[in-house]
């Protein structure tokens, strides 16, 4: 049979070849017809192997049987009333999960009876059961999978728009929040501000050789009647603000001018009072340093200083210092303890 020569339409060349490899089995039987049948046999093997081999072509590959699942063998025993059947397949079961679930912390008898309760009450095993798969063949360690995306099986339900209520007291609490932060400026302030008020009373006085003016707490507090408020911001600072302050000097830094019998450093900010000078010598020495007049006992142990403004100098009678530490205390010149309004 010639298909190719018929004039239909649509041949199939594949086709083609297996009709031909049956013509050409068929004809070989024939031959050996009278052979043994052994012989025969062997004559026509080559021929049916060829004919397989066609047939193969022409027939797409059967997929592969898909994974058990544990899921699913739970949901078939849920529903299996005869004992026997539902025996031989929790005993299947166990043989295929048994090990990975108690390896994984799953008990397989409450996973059994939470299919069942599921089943019954028409839920997915989803919720309740992992979801563990095995090889078809039933070789290899069974295996954890994530849980199955599911399909809904109803509409969405339309989202009504929510109405927005305006919260006062939160409103005014932010409003109060923003009125507290200060903006930070290197320039001091020239005029009352939301958040600050400035002092514009002062008064003079003497801490050890110091004298400067300063505003107290009298001086802080200005107006009459309702107008009557405590000041928070002084460019001279608080007597009631007292901040601690250091510096250290170093010849190596270029910070100490030095005399013959005298050092002088300038302190960063005006001091109210010196609290400590301590020099450090060439080889590492530390010797605390004290605000003159001394005793004419402590002059053969302590070198002096005096301060001026924001100038201090050292007598060096008995040291020469290579480093000089001053801590003193200043006059912050804002107060957060009292607000402007």
């Amino acid at each position: 049979m010639d298909t190719k020569t018929s004039g239909l339409a649509g041949v199939n060349e594949l086709f083609n070849n297996i009709l031909k490899k049956i013509e050409s089995t068929a004809e070989t039987m024939k031959a050996n017809i009278q052979e043994d049948a052994s012989k025969a046999a062997a004559a026509i093997e080559g021929d049916l192997s060829a004919l397989t081999g066609e047939l193969r072509s022409l027939v797409p590959q059967g997929l592969e049987l898909p994974n058990i699942n544990l899921q699913s063998q739970l949901s078939s025993l849920s529903g299996i009333s005869d004992p026997t059947q539902a025996a031989n397949l929790l005993s299947s079961i166990t043989s295929s999960f048994g090990t990975e679930l108690s390896a994984s912390g799953f008990s397989l008898e409450t996973l059994v009876s939470d299919a069942k309760t599921a089943v019954a009450g028409g839920k997915s095993l989803s919720f309740s059961i992992p979801n563990f798969e095995k090889a078809s063949s039933g070789l290899g360690a069974a295996f954890q999978k994530a849980v199955a995306v599911k399909i809904p099986d109803k509409d969405t339900v339309k989202e009504n728009i929510a109405n927005f209520n305006a919260n006062d007291a939160q409103e005014n609490f932010e409003k109060l929040i923003k009125d507290a932060v200060i903006s930070v400026s290197t320039t001091a302030p020239t005029k009352d501000t939301i958040q600050i008020t400035i002092a514009t009373k002062n008064t003079k006085i003497t801490q050890q050789t110091i004298t400067k003016e300063v505003t107290t707490a009298k001086d802080a507090v200005e107006g009459k009647g309702k107008e009557l408020k405590r000041k928070n911001y002084s460019s001279l600072g608080f007597t009631t603000r007292l901040q601690p302050f250091g510096e250290s000097f170093s010849i190596l830094g270029e910070t100490m001018t030095i005399g013959s019998t005298t050092t002088k450093v300038k302190l960063k900010r005006l001091p109210t009072k010196i609290t400590r000078v301590q020099g450090v010598t060439e080889d590492a020495k530390g010797f605390d340093i004290l605000l003159a007049p001394i005793s004419k006992d402590s002059e053969t142990q302590y070198d002096t200083f005096t301060i001026s403004g924001n100038e201090l100098t050292v007598s060096t009678r008995l040291r020469k210092y290579e480093e000089l530490y001053v801590t003193y205390i200043i006059n912050s010149t804002y107060d957060p303890n009292y607000k402007s309004a």
